[in-house]
């Protein structure tokens, strides 16, 4: 499973857009990614991408332009972790909580 940080998001973005406009979106995405915790979902508002912070770091989940609320399940004993979209529920992988 490849872990990416939810700033990736922004890189696109910011090729895209001034870098005044780009500096302003990534410290408001960096200040709220930052106040995630483990398992916890973030969702990048401009570009709907969704990531869920892991023990080990940010995995991205995928696309949802519907701005439901993602839920996270862990299974403690297989370490499986599951994240519902809002077309339903995406197997993300295995972790390892400890």
């Amino acid at each position: 499973m490849k872990l990416i940080a939810p700033a990736f998001a922004t890189v696109a973005l910011f090729l895209s857009l001034s870098a005044t406009q780009a500096l302003v979106l990534d410290t408001a995405t960096t200040s709220a990614a930052s106040q995630t915790e483990v398992f916890g979902v973030f969702h990048d508002r401009p570009t709907n991408f969704v990531f869920v912070k892991l023990p080990q770091g940010w995995a991205f989940v995928g696309k949802d332009e519907h701005k439901s609320h993602h839920e996270v399940f862990h299974d403690a004993v297989t370490g499986s972790v599951f994240v519902k979209m809002s077309d339903g529920w995406k197997f993300l992988g295995s972790v390892d909580a400890a």
